[in-house]
């Protein structure tokens, strides 16, 4: 019994410790990609930053139930789903205002700054690989960040072609993509919350 409870007792601090570090990393990404991709009209980096910020919201929550109810955390995973899906229609808002003026971002800054967000999400992603099949939440920030991932090689492809033809249309192709792939991941993981919130299980 006593060594149950010291189980649960780490398992708690090193969970807590995990969302708590994944935050801070995102948190600053988003800054860095919201500041760059508006200086240099980048839908890839906006999409991304609109991305990370999802995130950050999505790990700070989650410090904060990781001793709850699955049924709360749960119907928290559906609240983070909604804001997810949220900033998935703000980065296609920026695909259409970046077409729209037609201005063509940095290539070095955002294959850089891609980078630089792709090593800290691939970090970020083997951290919360131990916890993801603890719990929704757990498993909804290690989704986060590993989409995240994906978006930072297209933000990097991105940079690439955009210097190569000297066009905006694969920083707003990136954008595209990475919205998509926001909206589906919201709406996919929101139904399986919608499950454990109703049931109170949650099962790998």
């Amino acid at each position: 019994m006593y060594n149950k409870i010291v189980k649960k007792i780490n398992l708690y601090y090193n969970e807590k410790n995990t969302l708590i570090v994944a935050f801070l990393l995102n948190f600053i990404i988003f800054l860095v990609e919201l500041y760059y991709g508006y200086v240099e009209n980048s839908a890839a980096l906006l999409g991304d930053s609109a991305h990370n910020v999802g995130d950050a919201a999505i790990l700070g929550s989650s410090i904060f139930v990781i001793s709850s109810s699955h049924k709360v955390k749960g119907r928290l995973a559906i609240i983070k789903c909604l804001i997810w899906a949220g900033f998935g229609l703000l980065a296609l808002y920026q695909v259409f205002i970046s077409y729209s003026y037609g201005l063509i971002p940095s290539a070095a800054i955002i294959g850089w700054i891609g980078f630089s967000a792709l090593l800290m999400n691939i970090f970020v992603t083997l951290l919360l690989g131990k916890f993801k099949d603890n719990d929704i939440n757990i498993k909804s920030a290690f989704i986060c960040c590993r989409n995240d991932a994906i978006g930072n090689i297209l933000v990097i492809l991105a940079g690439f072609l955009v210097y190569k033809l000297q066009s905006n249309w694969p920083d707003l192709v990136a954008g595209i993509i990475i919205s998509t792939i926001i909206l589906y991941s919201s709406i996919s993981l929101g139904i399986e919350s919608y499950r454990v919130a109703k049931t109170g299980e949650y099962n790998v």
